[in-house]
């Protein structure tokens, strides 16, 4: 078994130099180009312009897909918006509470009033050393988020246009459709009406054997009307060898008169 399969593996890479190394690979494409040119011009141009517009009626199903995407990415970023407006929001408050412990900080008194309640110097220190860390960290979660947000509508606004083009070049198509269509219509008209139009179709067989059948009917008419000019027996065969009685009767009639008459007839002598 594996005799055999290393012996066609041998066959398919000796095949595949000949084709790569000499003229027969360049052969066996342009052969391939040539049948897939001829198996397209086999195709009417009425198949190729309903396929063409069959084509163009499945953008809708994708319009409406990437609108649903787009709708989804709407929503998004408008979450998005309100998060940043309460990160905002939050951000704000920490820095208020940082300006008001900065003021009770630099009083110098050993106990600091915030928010209703006593703090010693040394716990209002460690308060704003965590609040200030905490500030950062909302401030870069800020503008993190205001970053993505300008992202996300970058890619809206580019999918939003995306998606107007591909309306527009649609309705573009489905007008470059309509007016190949009439051209078409016409064309197929003219062939219709054209005598000498050089194709393949089955109207032009139709019209070439009956040219054909009228035409062998000339033939046998002036065939009929020959025949008829003609003896039958001119035409049929030879005639049969006419008899004394009937050439001496011939004779009377050309002459006039009887064959006895001015006629001498030689006797010959009897043994």
């Amino acid at each position: 078994m594996f005799r055999k399969l290393g012996i066609a593996a041998l066959a398919v890479v000796a095949g595949l130099f000949i084709l790569n190394s000499t003229h027969l690979g360049s052969y066996a494409r342009t052969a391939w180009q040539k049948v897939r040119v001829s198996a397209k011009r086999q195709v009417p141009l009425e198949f190729q312009l309903e396929t063409i517009r069959n084509e163009s009626a499945q953008l809708i199903p994708d319009m409406r897909k990437n609108l649903s995407l787009i709708a989804s990415e709407t929503v998004a970023v408008g979450n998005l918006k309100e998060e940043i407006g309460l990160i905002q929001v939050s951000l704000e408050k920490q820095k208020g509470d940082l300006r008001a412990m900065k003021d009770e900080i630099k009083s110098g008194d050993q106990k600091v009033a915030f928010n209703g309640r006593l703090y010693s110097r040394e716990r209002i220190n460690d308060l704003v050393a965590r609040k200030l860390s905490a500030a950062k960290r909302c401030q870069d979660e800020l503008d993190a988020k205001k970053s993505l947000l300008e992202a996300k509508e970058k890619s809206l606004d580019a999918a939003r246009e995306q998606l107007m083009s591909i309306k527009t070049q649609k309705d573009q198509l489905e007008a470059q459709i309509a007016q190949i269509e009439a051209e078409l219509k016409t064309l197929r008209l003219a062939q219709t009406k054209s005598n000498f139009h050089l194709d393949d179709s089955r109207l032009s067989r139709i019209k070439a054997s009956l040219a054909e059948v009228r035409n062998e009917m000339k033939v046998q008419q002036t065939e009929a009307e020959l025949l008829g000019q003609w003896n039958d027996e001119t035409i049929i065969g030879e005639k049969k060898a006419k008899t004394a009685a009937q050439v001496s009767k011939e004779v009377d009639d050309f002459l006039g008169g009887s064959s006895e008459e001015g006629v001498v007839v030689s006797k010959m002598p009897k043994e």
